[in-house]
């Protein structure tokens, strides 16, 4: 079953138990009040009838007038008003009125009670051959603070319950109202949320099959848009990973058919003879150029690889990071010296000495220097330098080269970039450099930044763990 159904199904039935559940507790709640109120409501009618009674008795006793006015009016109005019958009893439970139905007849019990000075509610079934139900209320007649008789003012439940059975229908219909409006609701906010999802796995089929283009329309900003937005990110992120590999390949295919050619080609040369005698230790040179050329292209790829992997080995050690700029400079002395750039060091003497791995920032610095010196002009200037901040040794390259836009320094160290400008100036590069520097300094557990901007040049800085700091 899809989301859609088992998020409809379950609401729905929540639904459904809550509206059920509710229906049981307000009908009955409702029937508790209206039988509550119809109980008070013969309660205080028996009390009128009761004081209309003492009032005759009352009369009667003194005057010897027997007025039954009063108390007959008291009698019409509670059946008038309440649907009521009256029945009034002397101490014998003698009835000296009654008004219940004819073969009607109240338990001796219920009368006693009362006439024991205990005003009761009670209901039941009083007629045998009737199924009808009474409310009776008694209270009790008093003349000279004594009991002299009782009254009993009933009701019957028929209409009571006729009432409460309206009420349930009304309440039901109502409740029956509000669930098919929430039903409808839950159905639409059931597809609102299911719809992304499906449009996202629709998506991810056609990306899995190479078709990176594909977006998802972003309608909320609630979980479902978040994740909405994050698979787009994910879709771009795959679409420019794809790009780029695909400039790679044939960047790569050229990096590695344009040496072999040339290697190719000059040892052939030497091979049959067409090329002279003293021309082979130059040929032999560029030869070697290039071997080393494709082995450095190579190890690349390989780092990268162990990156990718996570099975980088990390040998940490304490040594003199100033000795090992030095030693790596010489390296560049020829190509320095070709372009006429100055480099100028500026060493923290004081903290020269790091814990790090030793071959990973030689590989960095060489990478730093050797991208710096691609970058930089004629007759320009680069400038290496070492400080001290927070404990830490910062080991920064500064050239003063073009620069970068911002979109590239937002690319740089993504592997197998190229600025379009830099495809121009560094045709032997792959393009795994910056970003080979980035993984190896994280891997120490330390930072890299980046500042640049256009016809001022660029900074790399990487901060290293200080030795006894």
């Amino acid at each position: 079953m899809r989301i859609f159904g088992k998020q409809l199904l379950i609401s729905l039935g929540v639904l459904v138990i809550s509206i059920v559940l509710l229906g049981l507790v307000l009908t009955q709640a409702i029937r508790t009040n209206l039988i509550d109120q119809r109980k008070a409501a013969l309660t205080d009618s028996a009390q009128r009838v009761s004081r209309a009674a003492e009032s005759v008795f009352l009369n009667i006793s003194i005057h010897g007038d027997i007025n039954l006015d009063p108390l007959i009016t008291q009698i019409e109005s509670i059946s008038d008003i309440l649907g009521a019958s009256v029945v009034i009893v002397d101490t014998d439970s003698t009835f000296l009125f009654s008004g219940l139905p004819s073969g009607t007849a109240i338990p001796s019990v219920y009368i006693d009670t009362v006439l024991r000075c205990s005003p009761i509610v009670f209901s039941g079934n009083f007629h045998p051959n009737c199924p009808e139900s009474l409310l009776v209320a008694g209270y009790p007649i008093y003349l000279d603070d004594t009991i002299i008789g009782a009254v009993l003012v009933s009701v019957s439940m028929t209409e009571l319950d006729a009432t409460i059975a309206d009420i349930r229908y009304v309440t039901t219909i109502s409740l029956l109202i509000a669930a098919i409006t929430i039903s409808i609701t839950i159905y639409m906010h059931s597809k609102a949320i299911t719809r992304p999802l499906r449009q996202m796995s629709e998506a991810a089929k056609i990306i899995a099959d190479g078709v990176f283009e594909k977006r998802i329309p972003v309608k909320s900003k609630d979980e479902v848009g978040q994740l909405a937005d994050q698979f787009n990110l994910m879709a771009e992120s795959l679409h420019n990973q794809e790009r780029v590999r695909k400039t790679f390949i044939s960047n790569l295919s050229h990096d590695i058919r344009t040496p072999l050619t040339s290697m190719l080609g000059f040892i052939k040369a030497m091979e049959d003879g067409t090329a002279l005698p003293e021309k082979h230790p130059y040929y032999l040179s560029v030869v070697l150029d290039e071997t080393e050329r494709l082995i450095k292209l190579s190890n690349d790829l390989l780092d990268m690889q162990r990156i990718q992997d996570a099975t980088l080995d990390m040998y940490e050690t304490t040594f003199n990071i100033t000795e090992l700029i030095q030693a790596i400079l010489i390296g560049f002395e020829q190509k320095a010296t070709q372009k006429q750039i100055t480099i100028t060091c500026r060493f923290a003497y004081d903290a020269d000495m790091v814990y790090a791995d030793e071959d990973k920032i030689q590989r960095c610095l060489y990478n730093l220097l050797d991208n710096a010196i691609k970058f930089t002009p004629d007759v320009g200037e680069i400038i290496i330098e070492t400080t001290v901040k927070c404990k830490k040794v910062v080991v920064s390259v500064k050239d003063n080269g073009r620069g970068m836009t911002l979109d590239e320094q937002q690319h740089v160290f993504d592997r197998f970039f190229k600025g379009d400008k830099s495809r121009s100036e560094d045709k032997l590069g792959s393009g795994l450099g910056l970003s080979i520097v980035k993984e190896f300094v994280h891997a120490h557990g330390e930072t890299i930044t980046l500042e640049s901007a256009l016809n001022e040049g660029t900074t790399f800085a990487f901060t290293l763990a200080g030795a006894n700091m």
